[in-house]
């Protein structure tokens, strides 16, 4: 005998709504993370870092954990170099004779440009010293719109390096523009392309990527030491943060020579032990 039409559609939807009822629901974590890939593919940096912290805070699964951390400290990393590279701009604008009306001004946004600098890269090291201790072989798979990034000299860094006052809205957008660049600087050397940011777009482009723990914390620690000379004599000169960043990095690299021991590669071996010599130079230096 057939069965009644109408009842077949009880059951038919019945099962649908169980096989809805069936499937995880997407934890707060979960949709955090989602929402920062799709805040740093929006270049949206700043939501991007609540949704990054958010997820590290609120999360149990130590997968997504590891990534969130890894994009959290690559992000900090590069809007440190941003602002340190705006800081310098100004710092050489206002040397400028075309600045002599507006010195003050210039100095005002450097000394700005250089405490977000100093924030960021505090953050960013801290992040990396927590995570010393959990580093080991396993890499790290992130799956991430790589960000777009120009080529070239910033036409509104050089008007600023020669003294010539910007608009905000100008000034704003080439710092949007740095803190595209200088984060595809990190992820293309997280990936292992080096410098070439089009081998490191191809990467990201392809799927999924393994962040070596090695390569991750040499170069960052390089990152590091590049944007924390802004703390030497031709900088602010702050001798204390600048010992700091060298003691932390040379705490780093104690770190990527026991991993590289584990598993040898003469490349990076080789790096680290210029690094290391540097670090003890300039630590002795600076008198510890």
């Amino acid at each position: 005998m057939s069965r009644p039409p109408g009842r077949f559609f009880l059951l038919a939807f019945s099962a649908l709504l169980f096989a809805c009822s069936s499937t995880p629901p997407t934890s707060i974590s979960e949709r955090q993370f989602g929402d920062a890939k799709n805040n740093l593919k929006s270049s949206d940096f700043r939501a991007a870092l609540d949704n990054l912290n958010g997820t590290i805070r609120s999360t149990n699964n130590d997968s997504l954990r590891q990534q969130a951390l890894v994009l959290h400290v690559a992000l900090v990393t590069a809007l440190a170099d941003t602002d340190e590279q705006m800081a310098e701009a100004y710092q050489l604008g206002a040397k400028q004779s075309l600045a002599h009306s507006q010195t003050g001004a210039f100095y005002k946004q450097r000394s700005d440009y250089n405490n977000a600098a100093r924030t960021y890269l505090m953050d960013a090291m801290q992040s990396v010293m927590d995570q010393r201790s959990k580093l080991n072989a396993n890499p790290v798979s992130i799956e991430l719109a790589f960000p777009g990034f120009t080529g070239g000299t910033n036409s509104t860094l050089a008007k600023i390096k020669s003294g010539e006052s910007v608009a905000d809205a100008e000034r704003l957008n080439a710092e949007l523009q740095l803190d595209r660049n200088c984060f595809a600087q990190v992820l293309a050397g997280l990936a292992g392309a080096g410098n070439d940011l089009n081998k490191g777009r191809e990467m990201f482009s392809a799927g999924k990527v393994d962040i070596d723990p090695r390569v991750y914390i040499v170069v960052l620690s390089d990152a590091f030491l590049r944007i924390g000379a802004m703390f030497d004599v031709h900088g602010v000169n702050d001798p204390d943060k600048f010992r700091t960043v060298n003691q932390v990095v040379r705490g780093n690299l104690d770190v990527a020579t026991k991993l590289l021991a584990a598993r040898p590669d003469k490349d990076l071996e080789a790096r680290v032990k210029k690094m290391q010599a540097d670090c003890d130079e300039r630590l002795k230096k600076l008198g510890t």
